[in-house]
């Protein structure tokens, strides 16, 4: 039996999983770290606990397999960050995460350099704090040196792959496409912006498919996680583009929502989606070929953990508060919740937006606040898939995959608000790893990526629900317009 080891790098856990040719989990196991948060808007985590934890997880995972059995290991992880490494591959600084806003000044860099305009159409991608190229910026600024000493700026699976292999300096295209630092349509580092800004191109990584698999593990690597050495690598991808192709796609028009701590809507297509409004971003697939138009908020089941334990009681669990949720009406009897807790992505792209909650009186009690933040986050999710139809690219369906894909409450709230059917996959949490399954089976020629595709599955259908879809219109309208009352309020205290 040949097998396929994916280690899939989250916000808050590595997973790492087994499965055979057939992409049929075998057995996962996970290791487990933080996210620090040592000032508001800022979130970094430590590279090296998380190879640490991968390494512990791999070795209780294959203890009692023979290593010869794995053919190659698939690599995921969370995109948009930056970990500055010297020449031996060793961080310089905590990885500056998807989720940290500290980069907000470095915008106005950029500005002098390229118009907004300009910048969306060169990279797909309007220009954020939340993405790679600003935080180098930060780095070179606050820190200049550990931006002298880095040798190249990595994300996650980037840094697993470089202490796995030896191989330092390596990313993929779905990566290099979220620094906002690529050229989106020649596949390539945009190499005259990066001068204009005074950024030295070489300490950017070398771009390769997700599916190459030049790297192998080196004897060090093996001591620590008990692989076999020369096993092969794959470049894998990030986290949006792995659970893309876990969940099926490999055709423009498929499209999926991740439900997992921050969340989104995304679409496989042909080339780059440029919305007028700037909406919605865009990422090269791992195979440098197709793109992916995606709309993202930033806090999914990070808002709707921080709304169970900060406003339904000590002690309340999930699952409690999703049937506290199942008692109130669509719509919570008017009670609302923006999950706009760390700034906001699609479609606002605001780094000032703060959390809400709004429309509650005495009347109201745990079980309308329970509801509001199930359908504040699925409305949040709502506003991605319009604007992606708004620009010409409706979802006809969705797979649901990620933890969140397991509710008993999303999959009919999510049909309901975008007027479209919801599968949830057969394995919800291992999207994610199914995609980095994929490209590393691709590259060992165990199959297509169309026929890896054929061996995913789902385990519901959901349509939108007849009796909601009245309240659902009229919640979501109040919804959209809530943002916008509160903008001004928002900006007053970010000063």
């Amino acid at each position: 039996m040949a097998y396929i080891l994916t280690l899939d790098a989250g916000t808050s856990s590595v997973k790492c999983t087994l499965v055979d040719e057939q992409l049929r989990s075998v057995r996962s196991a996970k290791g487990e770290y933080n996210t620090e948060y040592p000032r508001p808007g800022w979130s970094q985590q430590d590279p090296d606990t998380i190879f640490r934890a991968t390494c512990a997880a791999v070795a209780a995972l294959t203890a009692d397999i023979d290593p010869s059995e794995i053919a190659v290991v698939g690599l995921s992880g969370t995109m948009n960050g930056c970990i500055p490494v010297d020449g031996n591959g060793n961080a310089l600084h905590p990885n500056i995460i998807h989720s940290d806003s500290r980069a907000v000044d470095q915008l106005d860099l950029i500005r002098s350099c390229i118009t907004p305009e300009d910048f969306y159409i060169l990279t797909g991608n309007r220009l954020d704090n939340h993405f790679t190229l600003p935080k180098i910026l930060w780095l070179r600024e606050r820190m200049p040196e550990v931006y002298k000493s880095a040798k190249y700026f990595l994300n996650t699976k980037d840094y697993l792959y470089a202490h796995l292999t030896g191989r330092i300096g390596v990313t993929d295209y779905s990566d290099a496409s979220l620094t906002i630092a690529l050229d989106i349509n020649k596949g390539r580092w945009a190499k005259e912006l990066l001068s204009d800004l005074g950024v030295d191109t070489a300490k950017m990584p070398e771009i390769l498919p997700g599916h190459d698999i030049s790297g192998r593990i080196t004897p060090e690597a093996a001591a620590l996680t008990g692989l076999k050495a020369g096993t092969p690598v794959a470049v894998g991808g990030g986290d949006g583009a792995c659970a893309a192709r876990g969940s099926g796609l490999f055709q423009p028009g498929s499209a999926y929502s991740c439900l997992g701590s921050s969340s989104w809507v995304s679409q496989m297509t042909d080339r780059p989606v440029i919305d007028p409004k700037a909406r919605v971003f865009n990422y090269l697939d791992m195979d440098g070929q197709h793109n992916h138009c995606c709309g993202t908020i930033q806090c999914g089941g990070d808002a709707l953990r921080w709304g169970v334990k900060n406003l339904l009681g000590e002690g309340v669990s999930i699952e409690e508060a999703e049937t506290l949720a199942m008692q109130a009406k669509p719509g919570a009897e008017g009670v609302f919740f923006l999950p706009t807790l760390m700034g906001e992505r699609t479609p606002y792209w605001d780094p000032h937006t703060r959390g809400v909650l709004w429309g509650f009186t005495l009347y109201h009690n745990r079980t309308h606040v329970s509801r509001a933040l199930y359908e504040g986050i699925a409305c949040a999710l709502a506003t991605c898939a319009e604007a992606m139809a708004e620009c010409g690219y409706p979802a006809r369906s969705l797979m649901l995959t990620g933890g969140g894909a397991q509710s008993r409450l999303w999959p009919d709230m999510l049909a309901t608000l975008i007027g479209a059917e919801t599968h949830v996959l057969e394995r919800p949490d291992e999207g994610t790893s199914l995609g980095a399954a994929i490209a590393a089976g691709v590259g060992a020629g165990i199959f297509t990526y169309e026929q890896a595709a054929s061996f995913i599955t789902y385990r519901s259908t959901h349509a939108p629900r007849a009796e909601w879809i009245d309240a659902y219109a009229k919640h979501f309208a109040i919804y959209r317009d809530i943002y916008t009352q509160m903008k001004p309020l928002f900006d007053r205290v970010a000063e």
